[in-house]
């Protein structure tokens, strides 16, 4: 039964530690969906798609996907790498998405005479993709700085009686 506890425990330290890396997945994944549907739809349709921003989204996608699945199997610099490595990868991928755009935003914010109504809508689609990686972004920066489970040993000094003399 104690082994029972004891894994249980486990589970829900391991699935504590791993609430950042499903949000920076799920946004990741959400705003590699947004980018290909932008790039390839609507207003944007035909004006080519970054293959460096799709590889570093992807591969920064499956580097959380073997965090989250292995987690403490991995040990604590290869946990490190990956967190790090993922990191620059999504924000790599979201500066590539973001210069896509650029021209987009120009166009509508700064010159806002005659443009068709598609392109309005490909920015704002665009916009809530740029929400989730920076949502990705900022949950791996938290996870990167907030302290690791360590074993601390724990000293207590017990008062004792005065001495008689």
């Amino acid at each position: 039964m104690a082994n029972h506890t004891d894994q249980t425990i486990q589970t829900k330290q391991t699935l504590k530690t791993s609430i950042p890396e499903i949000i920076a997945l799920v946004g990741a994944i959400a705003g590699l969906a947004v980018y290909l549907v932008t790039s390839t739809t609507g207003y944007m349709a035909g004006q080519g798609v970054s293959v460096a921003a799709i590889a570093l989204s992807v591969v920064a996608i499956v580097a959380l996907i073997v965090k989250i699945a292995l987690g403490s199997r991995l040990g604590d610099v290869l946990n490190d790498v990956l967190t790090v490595g993922s990191e620059a990868l999504l924000i790599g991928g979201f500066a590539l998405f973001v210069l896509a755009r650029v021209r987009l935003a120009a166009d509508i914010y700064f010159i806002p005479v005659n443009y068709p109504a598609s392109e309005e809508t490909a920015l704002n689609i665009s916009v809530i993709g740029v929400a989730c990686y920076l949502i990705a972004i900022i949950a791996l920066i938290v996870k990167a700085f907030t302290a690791k489970d360590v074993a601390r040993a724990v000293i207590s000094v017990e008062p004792t009686a005065p001495a008689v003399a």
